[in-house]
């Protein structure tokens, strides 16, 4: 999944990104990844909904600073790493 949230940034199909933000969910809820505020601030689902608002309303930009940026760089960090995404995140991540 964060390989697959990493190529999402290059997406141009919006219907394709909202079918992978369920698989997504689904996912992390099988990973024991539960609540709204867990699953909304989840970097990849932050790194999925990123390109979908710039496909929207063409800007990349949410108003959130360096919350896309860290969820990209621990991405990076994920992909290298031989298991998924079950870790949270630890304050400040």
């Amino acid at each position: 999944m964060w390989q697959q949230a990493l190529d999402s940034q290059s997406a141009s199909n919006l219907s394709g990104l909202a079918h992978f933000l369920v698989r997504v969910l689904d996912e992390m809820r099988a990973n024991g990844i539960h609540g709204t505020e867990a699953l909304n601030t989840h970097p990849i689902v932050r790194l999925v909904v990123a390109p979908m608002a710039h496909l929207a309303f063409g800007s990349f930009d949410c108003g959130t600073g360096d919350s896309w940026l860290q969820a990209y760089q621990l991405a990076e960090a994920e992909t290298e790493r031989p298991d998924e995404m079950g870790r949270a995140l630890k304050g400040g991540e």
